[in-house]
């Protein structure tokens, strides 16, 4: 990827378990299919939504050996890092440029709290430099809900000056729209991608390159209409309301499964909890909203 190319829309793949834990290969590589042929640009695996923090290293080679054995590009990849050591995330890193992913997803360590911009410049510093002479096409991740720790507009400045090229993107899952907006305004010429879906219509019409999205997940037509062209959707700001009003992730797999009528998408991995408890309540406030917006 180059910062003349558009960066579309990513769905940030949902990872479907078995009854036993295990990672649902099959189901996965036809989720990504669907995704694609629906309106996605890529995936992205292993990302918040993907529960990448709870797969571990083994399981990370066998999911993209399994996508190596279907219709999926390796160019077709987005693979998040989930790692708080730079040795750990060096490997990551270096298992999926083998691969021949499409970029990486960086977000900051996440494990020590009320590091400073110093600290998290560093620590980028230090996992670029360790990757060696073959890193390319790196998007920060910034989603302070999640690692505590913002990725500041100065230390994206500071990485791009210091290496180049290297830097071709960040993700803002902030929901920090003045944020954004500094994004647009001081990095125009990379990838300024939103994760929170009910403000990327309005940062694509400022020139943002499009999304990495949980929602693309349910909805990836409707979601290329906000990546790429900038089309508001009442629909999908109302939805995202109601997945914030419960954790995240285990809401936006009982929708799965509610839509795709397969009920093993409800499983999440520890620590997190699934919603089934919530289903029903949720599940009802889902078609009202559909209801409401389809009148």
């Amino acid at each position: 990827m180059t910062t003349l190319e558009r960066f579309g829309l990513s769905v940030a793949l949902a990872t479907p378990f078995n009854r036993d834990g295990s990672i649902d290969l099959v189901r996965l590589g036809d989720h990504a299919a669907v995704c694609l042929e629906g309106g996605c640009d890529s995936i992205t695996v292993f990302g918040t939504t993907g529960e990448g923090a709870s797969i571990g290293a083994d399981e990370r080679g066998q999911m993209l050996d399994h996508i190596s054995r279907t219709a999926i590009k390796p160019g077709q990849i987005v693979t998040c890092i989930a790692a708080t050591s730079i040795e750990d995330a060096a490997r990551q890193c270096r298992e999926a440029l083998d691969f021949g992913c499409k970029a990486l997803l960086l977000p900051p360590p996440f494990y020590f709290k009320g590091v400073s911009d110093d600290g998290v410049f560093g620590w980028y510093a230090g996992l670029l430099e360790r990757i060696g002479p073959d890193v390319r096409d790196a998007i920060l991740y910034n989603i302070p809900s999640v690692t505590s720790v913002t990725v500041s507009q100065d230390v994206l400045t500071r990485l791009r000056a210091a290496f180049g090229g290297v830097i071709t993107g960040i993700k803002d899952s902030g929901g920090n729209w003045k944020y954004t907006e500094g994004l647009l305004e001081a990095h125009s010429d990379i990838a300024i991608l939103v994760g929170d879906e009910r403000h990327l219509a309005a940062a694509v019409q400022r020139g943002g390159q499009g999304a990495i999205s949980g929602i693309a997940n349910l909805f990836p037509a409707e979601m290329r209409g906000l990546a790429i062209d900038g089309q508001d959707d009442a629909r999908i700001r109302a939805l995202v309301e109601l997945v914030l009003r419960y954790p995240v992730v285990p809401a936006i797999k009982v929708l799965m499964a509610h839509m795709s009528g397969h009920a093993g998408w409800t499983s999440v991995r520890a620590p997190l909890v699934d919603a089934n408890d919530a289903a029903d309540t949720l599940i009802s406030s889902f078609q009202a909203i559909m209801a409401q917006n389809a009148a």
